[in-house]
């Protein structure tokens, strides 16, 4: 038996956080201004991440061995004057071909950009100069555990047996020509695959946005948030076939028992060619997990006076998200199986005696 096993990167939790911005970026931006006629206040903030984590994309075969067997036999008795003469053939050709594969992957977790965002502006006094805060987050994720193929057994089997039995009694004696034998293969395949889960978070942020101002003339608040996310989950796409082997079984069987006198004539043969052929395939898929954009946002805007500017908020979430545990093949046994069986028998006895 052979066993083919493959475990790549075991429970690979990579978290491959796209920026790290686990960006407790706490972009924290503190922008404060008192007194008269006050310049602008502008904050900006941009995460642009991409992660990629994958465990799939993994191949296991447990058997693709070639093997040929042959056995090829002659026998030949001459019994003389009133002896018997007896020719026999046992054995023949067989192949016994097993194997298993294994393929189990760890999960697979993606975040592209993962960002906590904080601002604040404040201004007091008359002229204050307007507030402008932008945060944008763009982030790519995929995760992946599919896209797998294990085979049991592709193995390549021949057993080819040729037998040939010649008894000659030329006086009275008994002649027999027996043959036993034959070829066959025995095939055996199992296929497991195993993924494990696949989580994408194209953005997961969460951002706070506070202006205020107090006194006359006020300038103009605006705050904009962004948020664009894409995610591909996939734990799919996997091939298992359990015995995929290409068998052929050939026997090929000649008696032949010749009595000249009285005696008996027996020529037999047994056994011929067979193939035996088993598989097995087993695919258990894990859960796909896919956010596009995962976003907590708050803002608060306050002016407070005489002639107060305009205040604005837009807030823009774009998210695509794709999860996939489907297209998968398992198949048991596919093999392709040849057996041809030849045999040919002649008894001859010229005198009083018995054929058989």
């Amino acid at each position: 038996m052979i066993t083919a096993r493959a475990i790549p990167g075991g429970d690979v939790r990579r978290a491959v956080l796209g920026l790290l911005l686990f960006a407790t970026a706490m972009a924290m931006l503190l922008v404060i201004g008192a007194g008269s006629a006050h310049a602008d206040q502008t904050a900006s903030v941009s995460n642009d991440g991409t992660a990629v984590a994958n465990t799939g994309g993994n191949e296991a075969t447990g058997n693709a061995s070639d093997n040929h067997a042959e056995s090829d036999q002659d026998a030949d008795a001459d019994g003389g004057d009133d002896g018997d003469a007896v020719a026999a053939n046992f054995g023949g050709a067989s192949n016994h071909s097993e194997g298993e594969a294994h393929i189990d992957t760890g999960d697979a977790h993606a975040t592209g950009v993962h960002a906590e965002t904080h601002i604040d502006q404040e201004s007091e006094g008359d002229d204050s100069g307007d507030q402008d805060a932008e945060v944008h987050n763009e982030g790519d994720a995929r995760a992946h555990t599919g896209d797998n193929e294990a085979t049991g057994n592709e193995s390549d089997n021949h057993a080819e047996s040729d037998q040939d039995a010649d008894a000659d009694a030329d006086g009275d004696g008994d002649a027999t020509a027996t043959n036993h034998g034959g070829a066959s293969n025995h095939s055996e395949g199992e296929a497991h695959i195993d993924t494990g889960d696949a989580h994408a978070t194209g953005v997961h942020a969460e951002t706070h946005i506070d202006q205020e101002s107090e006194g006359d003339d006020s300038g103009d608040q605006d705050a904009e948030v962004h948020n664009e996310g894409d995610a591909r989950a996939h734990t799919g796409d996997n091939e298992a076939t359990g015995n995929e082997s290409d068998n052929h079984a050939e026997s090929d069987q000649d008696a032949d028992a010749d009595a000249d006198g009285d005696g008996d004539a027996t020529a037999t043969n047994h056994g011929g060619a067979s193939n035996h052929s088993e598989g097995e395939a087993h695919i258990d898929t894990g859960d796909a997990h896919a956010t596009g954009v995962h976003a907590e946002t708050h803002i608060d805007q306050e002016s407070e006076g005489d002639d107060s500017g305009d205040q604005d908020a837009e807030v823009h979430n774009e998210g695509d998200a794709r999860a996939h545990t489907g297209d998968n093949e398992a198949t048991g046994n596919e093999s392709d199986n040849h057996a041809e069986s030849d045999q040919d028998a002649d008894a001859d006895a010229d005198g009083d005696g018995v054929r058989g």
